[in-house]
């Protein structure tokens, strides 16, 4: 039976991180782009497209000067951010940030040019998120529903968000295919384009192409071309890829194909590569620095001693609705415990620490910490038992030892 194979057993983090992945592209996408240099340019040359022709020359006459377009790339900026770290209001700041790219995109496709879909792509996968719950995870503020939804949502989102990327490329090559086919992969038609694209004054610098202008190279880059949309059109398949090396060789093979165009006709999908970034499950690293402190536990506290009592409630309050959750649907959690009820925790609870070895697995549940308790536990090795005296850590949240007179020392 034919079935779905792709983002199996997926986890909030994992769409969190893609939401990060995607803004973090916008951001790139902006602080690179020149687009300043547009103030050289006459004003009449400029156009507006479709929906963009109902508002007001003057309101592009004023985005086009130095001051507008250091305002628009600000605003873009300010919403991707917001967006990508997850502030409250960030679905919302999402839906204005749809809209502020598209405005950014007309302003440079104003004096020439097209959309094309490098940018649409990652326009309609940043509209997706919307439709997921992309800020359940790794969010400044996260949504007080995530614990209450099945995993199966995560998967369906990230699902959507890859499908957004395959359907560039099937819809890409079929339209070659039926449009152009048979004869656009012959004669030497990926060879001229090359060449085309080698007279024209080039942003990146690159004259490799000119290397394959000998009439030897025609059919060798007309076979990379088909090969290409071949690629393109089965890209479909990727949904049904269990994870492995077949997956891996196909999204290969995706980056070797724009980086050829990008080397040979100074043609960049920056965007592109990066997004199949999204076949992958990108919090499998973090599950893996996880393993082994996901399962439930507990840590030994002196319910006496203030500053532990804060500890505690502040660790409960950013652990609410984001317990880790394995591909065996076993729930991890962390219990804290009365330091008189150590003995009763030991037979009870499956694991008990305290001390050092209590700090390091309470980091591993605190969202943020994940890397600073791997660090403590694989290159600092603090995770021994707290000696007597509860120096450090164990002082601070077990409080000072109290001798038999009743006085405290530390």
């Amino acid at each position: 039976m034919i079935r779905v194979r792709l983002h199996e057993n997926v986890t909030a983090e994992s769409l969190g991180l893609a939401r990060i992945l995607v803004f973090a592209i916008w951001i790139g996408y902006v602080l690179v782009d020149p687009v300043q240099r547009l103030t050289l340019l006459p004003t009449e040359l400029f156009h507006s497209y479709g929906v963009f022709r109902l508002l007001p020359d003057e309101f592009w006459a004023a985005v086009l000067t130095p001051a507008g377009l250091l305002g628009l790339t600000t605003v873009c900026l300010v919403l991707f951010v917001w967006a990508g770290l997850g502030f409250r209001g960030a679905r919302a700041v999402t839906a204005a940030a749809v809209i502020a790219a598209l405005v950014y995109l007309q302003v440079k496709k104003g004096f020439g040019g097209h959309f094309d879909h490098r940018e649409l792509t990652l326009v309609y996968v940043t509209a997706a998120l919307l439709l997921t719950p992309a800020w359940d995870a790794f969010a400044v503020s996260r949504s007080r529903r995530a614990g209450a939804r099945r995993p199966d949502v995560y998967r369906s989102s990230l699902i959507v968000l890859s499908f957004v990327v395959i359907l560039q490329y099937v819809f890409i090559g079929t339209a070659r295919l039926f449009i152009g086919g048979p004869g656009v992969f012959m004669n030497g038609t990926l060879q001229n384009w090359v060449e085309n694209r080698n007279l024209r004054p080039n942003p990146f610098g690159f004259d490799l192409g000119t290397y394959f202008l000998d009439p030897f190279w025609a059919i060798p880059l007309d076979l990379l071309f088909l090969g290409g949309t071949i690629l393109e059109i089965t890209a479909i398949l990727l949904l049904f890829l269990p994870p492995g090396w077949l997956k891996v060789l196909f999204l290969v093979g995706f980056t070797a194909f724009h980086s050829s165009i990008f080397l040979l006709m100074n043609v960049a999908f920056p965007e592109n590569i990066v997004l199949l970034l999204l076949f992958f499950d990108l919090a499998w690293p973090l599950r893996r620095m996880r393993a082994g402190h996901d399962t439930a536990g507990a840590a030994i506290v002196d319910p006496g001693n203030p500053a532990a009592a804060a500890f505690v409630a502040e660790v409960r309050a950013e652990t609410v609705g984001v317990s880790y959750r394995d591909a065996a649907g076993t729930s991890g959690g962390l219990e804290f415990i009365a330091a008189d009820a150590e003995a009763s925790a030991s037979s009870g609870a499956p694991q008990s620490a305290t001390g050092e070895r209590a700090r390091t697995e309470i980091l591993y549940r605190r969202p943020g910490w994940l890397g600073v308790a791997w660090t403590r536990d694989h290159v600092l090795r603090r995770s021994g038992p707290i000696r007597s005296d509860r120096t450090g850590f164990g002082r601070w949240l077990l409080g000072p030892v109290v001798d038999e007179s009743g006085s405290s020392r530390h």
